[in-house]
């Protein structure tokens, strides 16, 4: 897989390290971690990643909050983001799209998790 780089934005600390570790060793991609979404918006301005991955434990107002406050950075309203939840399910493509999101991703293998990633993101695994 080619080298990208991931913004993930995840509160919980032991989660956090599980998933930059998987992305990262398996793929070779720079995954930087953020615990919260007002330090994000400076790292996605600094950083301008190729993903977000934004952890839906992270209340919801938060989470629009912050895809509004990235739509007024123009250097930064393109990056996809996606959701990573158990609730994945609880809506339609569509509806993500609606709300900002570039899909979702259910609980996870570790494993599996970068090939969802590509596979949403429409990247090659080559």
């Amino acid at each position: 897989m080619s080298n990208k780089s991931i913004l993930l934005i995840e509160p919980e600390i032991s989660l956090a390290e599980v998933l930059q570790i998987c992305l990262g060793e398996l793929t070779g991609w720079n995954v930087t971690v953020s615990a919260s979404i007002q330090a994000s918006i400076n790292l996605c301005k600094s950083l301008c990643p190729d993903v977000i991955l934004l952890d839906a434990s992270t209340s919801e107002s938060d989470a629009l909050l912050f895809i509004e406050q990235l739509k007024q950075h123009s250097a930064v309203r393109s990056i996809p983001i996606l959701l990573i939840t158990a609730r994945a399910d609880w809506f339609t493509a569509h509806q993500l799209s609606q709300m900002g999101f570039a899909g979702a991703i259910k609980p996870f293998t570790p494993s599996a998790l970068p090939a969802q990633i590509s596979h949403l993101l429409g990247w090659s695994t080559s």
